[in-house]
Order: structure tokens, then C-alpha cells, then sequence
């Protein structure tokens, strides 16, 4: 089966890192994927040394971000649907071209790795073969992404795919209502395979005996939503109980921001325990200097690096929400708060105090990783999607 991936970004952030987990993990099955990227980066670098056909195609969100002072946010709305229209006339400019790609390809399914963009539902529907849909984000809640045509508009637009799958069930509820579950899948990512998660067990718990200060960290993009802040203000709270404790923050995002958590830092009085890392293509560092790792953003889809950091046996403290709150078993494999940052403070410290039970709450979470977030269980039961797909009787034709 061949399957043409639609991809909207071209670093190597959660979904992208998500889709290179399933392209490796579909191998078994006999899947060839080729993949349509935006624009070069870091997901094209791959996937030349990976050998995985691409095409470079600048295809168009159906979305754009609302930021900034109240005056810039008058002038993004006042703009926003002379944009968006511009946005979907150059969408349907490049269905040609993704089409004439696809039939070259001899593609079978079409599969779109992200809310963002909806050129591979365009494109699938003028070759009539079955499309899928990944949700792997709310856009709205967790980048201040707001849809061209509105949720309700946009989410009828999803739902005609033939099968739509979400990240987890915070994503499912944001785009559907209990009521149009057609053809809807919940299917968590899949991190690492079996093999590969016993080996980060061994790394994990090696690297949890090193002698150093209690480490947090704090990992993905350098934004408002992501709670870098409250990470900041939680860590002045308990510096001056616990001076040596730590904050590592890892990833990349606008300068500008990133000077303001500097400047908060510096405020607080906490810059020489705060070290800013900037983005590491392996995370798995960050992950293995650390003793826990931190999870403030209030709405994650599912939260990656929450799975990649109890595979190498880290406890998470993250907020209790979306689907931070479908991973992390409050004091079994985590801990959840909810508030500010105060309250933040209070689980890192309950960690720092009892640093024997933060290891077996590590430990607890390696065991629901490979569990539940294998690349073996991610991949089957997308294969298994895939091939409902293809053999249906009304898509035999297209085959």
C-alpha cells in the first residue's frame, strides 16, 4: 500500500516526530510512504538520510494566529478573512500539482498529519481514493491558531474523511460532539519500540543515580501557552528552601519571548539556576540530566515529550487537563496539579523531599509506557485503519 503523508510543518517538533515513529513502525506491513512537506528543514533532512520519497509543495494552512497587543489583534481580525480567502484560492492552486505528484506516486491513501491544513482532503477527493485525518492539535487552544472558516465549519469539512483519528480524547471532544463518532479513532502515539523502550529503561535508571542537584525540566517550543513562566516563577518559590535545585528549558521559539523569560528569570532572582538550552535535536539529553520533567501547558493534545520522559523512568509533574490528564496517573506514575504556579511548587517540592519516591513514580511510568505508547501498538492499529479503508467495497475500485 502506498500512502502519501501530509505534513505542515518542516521542523522535527511532536507531530512530525510522531510521523517518522509511524512511518518506521508501518514498515512491517508493507506501507512505502512519501511524504508532502511544506518547505525544507529538519523533517526533510531525515527523511533524505532515511531514503523516504518527498516532495516539497508550499501548501497553505486554513488557519492563522492571533498574537501580540489589542491594537495588532484589531488589525489580525480586520484582516483575517481577506487572508483566509487568499489562503484557500493558492490552496486550490496546488491541487494540480499534488495531484499530478500522487498519480506519479501511485498513492492509495492519502493521510494528513495535522489540523492545520486541508489540501489533503482537497486532493484526495479529486482522485477519489479514501483520505485520513490525523488531529494531533486543538490549534486554538495550545497556539492560538484560529480555523479560516470557524470550528463547526471546519469539523463538518473533517468529518467527511473516511476516517478520522485523534491524538487522544481531549482532541476528539474539542473537534466532534458525542454524536458524530463515525469513523473516529483515538490512538495515542507510540514513542519507541518495545526494543528500543528497554534499552531507555536501562539508560534511564542509570542516569537517575548520577549525583547532582535536583534537575527539572521544561521541554518544546519557546511559548506563551507552554508555561515557561509559570516554570520560572514556581522554581523562585523553592529556591529558598532548596538552593540548588535546577531548571533546564529546552527548545526554540521567538526571541522576543525567550528574552522576557530570561528578564522574568533575572527578576526573581533565579537565573543561575535556570539554564536555557535552546532546541536539542536528541531531548532525550535533556530528559536524562534531569531528575522529573515539567508539563505547564494547560492544553496539551497528548504531550509527547510527557511519554518520552517516563520511558526513561522521569516522573512528570503536569497540569491536569487535556490529555495530560489521560497519560499521567495522579501519584502513580506523576503527579497532576491545577492553579497557578504556587501549586506547581508545591508537587516539585513534595519530589525534591522524598527523591526515593520520584524514582518509583519513574519507574511506575515506564511500565504504562510500554503498556499503552509502543511504535508496535501505534502502528498496528493504524495499519489496521488503513486496511479497513482499502478494502471496503465502495473504495475497491480505487485501489
Amino acid at each position: 500500500m502506498r500512502v502519501a503523508f501530509i505534513t505542515h510543518f518542516p521542523n522535527l517538533y511532536g507531530a512530525n516526530r510522531s510521523l517518522l515513529n509511524l512511518i518506521d513502525g508501518l514498515k512491517p506491513y508493507g506501507i512505502v510512504p512519501y511524504i508532502i512537506a511544506p518547505f525544507e528543514g529538519q523533517l526533510t533532512d531525515k527523511l533524505n538520510i532515511l531514503n523516504i520519497e518527498y516532495a516539497v509543495v508550499p501548501i497553505q494552512w486554513w488557519a492563522d494566529e492571533f498574537k501580540g497587543t489589542l491594537i495588532d489583534r484589531a488589525y489580525q481580525i480586520a484582516s483575517f478573512y481577506p487572508k483566509a480567502f487568499k489562503r484557500l484560492y493558492r490552496n486550490f492552486q496546488l491541487i494540480p500539482k499534488l495531484e499530478k505528484i500522487l498519480r506519479e506516486w501511485n498513492i492509495n491513501v492519502v493521510y494528513t498529519n495535522s489540523s492545520a491544513t486541508p489540501v489533503g482532503a482537497l486532493v484526495a477527493e479529486k482522485l477519489k481514493i479514501p483520505h485520513v485525518w490525523h488531529l494531533r492539535e486543538f490549534l486554538d487552544k495550545d497556539y492560538n491558531i484560529y480555523l479560516d472558516w470557524g470550528k463547526a465549519l471546519s469539523s463538518l469539512f473533517i468529518q467527511k474523511s473516511n476516517a478520522k483519528i485523534a491524538i487522544s480524547r481531549a482532541i476528539a471532544s474539542h473537534f466532534f460532539s458525542e454524536h458524530t463518532t463515525e469513523n473516529l479513532h483515538i490512538v495515542y502515539n507510540g514513542i519507541a519500540s518495545s526494543v528500543e523502550l528497554k534499552r531507555l529503561y536501562e539508560m534511564g535508571i542509570t542516569s537517575l543515580s548520577l549525583d547532582r542537584p535536583f534537575t527539572f525540566a521544561l521541554v518544546g517550543l519557546i511559548h506563551p501557552n507552554k508555561g515557561q513562566d509559570v516554570a520560572i516563577k514556581a522554581l523562585s518559590k523553592i529556591t529558598p528552601d532548596f538552593p540548588q535545585v535546577r531548571l533546564l528549558i529546552v527548545g526554540d521559539g521567538s526571541s522576543d519571548y525567550l528574552s522576557q523569560l530570561k528578564k522574568l528569570a533575572e527578576n526573581l532572582g533565579v537565573s543561575n539556576q535556570v539554564e536555557f538550552l535552546g532546541y536539542l535535536e536528541d531531548a532525550y539529553k535533556a530528559y536524562l540530566d534531569s531528575d522529573a520533567i515539567l508539563m505547564c501547558s494547560k492544553n496539551e493534545g497528548m504531550g509527547r515529550v510527557t511519554v518520552e520522559a517516563m520511558s526513561v523512568c522521569r516522573p512528570v509533574i503536569g497540569y491536569d487537563n487535556a490529555g495530560t490528564s489521560e497519560i499521567i496517573q495522579h501519584e502513580k506514575t506523576g503527579l497532576l496539579y491545577r492553579g497557578n504556579h504556587e501549586m506547581l511548587a508545591a508537587c516539585m517540592s513534595r519530589l525534591i523531599e522524598n527523591p526515593d519516591w520520584a524514582k518509583q513514580l519513574g519507574i511506575n511510568s515506564w511500565h504504562k509506557v510500554i503498556e499503552e505508547y509502543s511504535t508496535e501498538t501505534y502502528s498496528k492499529k493504524i495499519y489496521e485503519i488503513l486496511v479497513s479503508l482499502i478494502n471496503k467495497p465502495n473504495l475497491q475500485e480505487h485501489k
